[in-house]
């Protein structure tokens, strides 16, 4: 079984203060083990209040930074929040994985040797992901899944406050990273159960399409036309396509009885291929999404209610794509899980990409990388 705690703080340059306030919601009440789980705004790295704060706690903390985070019904973005796992009879474990350029490698080098000794393999893994252009998200799960095995995999990508996400960082015992995936590793006998609020069904065109060529993240051809070609002919100018795709999700359906996943469009390459937040894989049908405020609240709603169980914890990364959608209102969706959970622990998000298994035609959990997504993950 597992307990948490959540606490947060706004004291961006006390560290006294910072970890004064954060100690008093979990003093005395700590098990044998525990792990702690932070969402901050990036400048609480650079004051050393990150750093203090997790040197004074008695176990590991991994991380990312977010540009807007809420626990313990305190919502904002400039804050940082911590929820505190802990357990008489689980146990936890922290790793660092350096995403180089032959980034299979690193990971297998750092990570095998943990999943490979002899004892019990982790029965969840909670993960952080950096932000970078030369290794998608999608590529840094497979290479996870490939060493694991398919241990079930749930997270997010780091995200910041500044346009060009400068300052995004994966983090673990307050020393943070612009290129390393952090994970914690969960054993032993606990519950868990998963989540996923995506685009709703009456925002996606039913006019579908083929994959027919693609690399990995990069999509290539549609119905045997190229990328651009595909999009002129359902109505996207050209203007379009050079300005708006960040704000275009393609939803794209494995084929397999898994739920559909969307994904989106960060650019084009000089040959007018498209750069994607996630797989794209040859033979997956896909169409054009829309996202509009009411059915970000809508579809956190209808897959958060199911999850809430005032003696659980649930964790809440959202896409910011989501956040963006809301426009002025943009804690929105932050206020509805607060709301939503009621008595119950839990902890918010926004993310640059989500990771959160679903289940296929048979009910085996198959690990996926998201976007414009909230994704949930209730322990207990």
């Amino acid at each position: 079984m597992i307990k948490s705690f959540t606490a947060s703080t706004r004291e961006i340059d006390d560290s006294a203060a910072a970890i004064a306030e954060i100690k008093a919601a979990f003093e005395g009440k700590l098990l044998k083990n525990s792990l702690g789980l932070i969402s901050y705004f990036s400048e609480f790295e650079e004051t050393g209040v990150l750093k203090a704060v997790c040197d004074a706690l008695p176990f590991d903390c991994i991380g990312s930074t977010s540009c807007l985070c809420s626990a313990g019904k305190q919502t904002d973005q400039i804050i940082l929040t911590i929820t505190v796992l802990t357990s008489d009879d689980c146990s936890f474990e922290t790793i660092v994985l350096p995403i180089t350029e032959k980034y299979d490698e690193s990971i297998n080098s750092a990570l095998s040797p943990v999943i490979n000794r002899s004892g019990e393999k982790p029965a969840l893994i909670l993960s952080y992901f950096p932000l970078m252009n030369t290794v998608s998200g999608d590529m840094i799960l497979a290479a996870i899944d490939k060493v694991t095995g398919g241990i079930p995999l749930f997270g997010t990508t780091s995200i910041d406050h500044n346009m060009n996400f400068s300052a995004a960082k994966t983090m673990r015992n307050g020393e943070a990273f612009r290129e390393s995936a952090v994970l914690g590793l969960l054993y032993g006998d606990f519950n868990y159960s998963f989540g996923v609020a995506s685009i709703d069904k009456s925002k996606i065109r039913s006019q579908k399409a083929v994959i027919t060529e693609s690399d990995g993240n990069i999509l290539i051809g549609v119905n045997d036309k190229s990328v651009v070609e595909y999009l002129e002919e359902i109505g996207l100018s050209t203007t379009e396509l050079a300005n708006g795709l960040a704000i275009l999700p393609l939803v794209v359906d494995h084929k397999d009885g898994t739920k559909h996943v969307a994904r989106a469009v960060f650019t084009l390459t000089p040959e007018g291929h498209a750069v994607c937040g996630g797989a794209m894989p040859v033979g997956a049908t896909l169409a054009i999404g829309r996202i509009v405020p009411e059915d970000v609240l809508n579809t956190t709603e209808e897959s958060l209610k199911p999850l809430v169980d005032k003696d659980s914890v649930v964790l809440s990364y959202s896409c910011m794509a989501r956040y963006h959608a809301l426009g002025t209102d943009y804690a929105a969706e932050a206020k509805k899980v607060s709301e939503l959970a009621g008595d119950m622990r839990y902890m918010f998000a926004c993310s640059g990409g989500e990771i959160c298994p679903l289940p296929d035609a048979s009910g085996k959990l198959k690990n996926f990388y998201h976007n414009y997504t909230n994704v949930f993950c209730r322990l207990s």
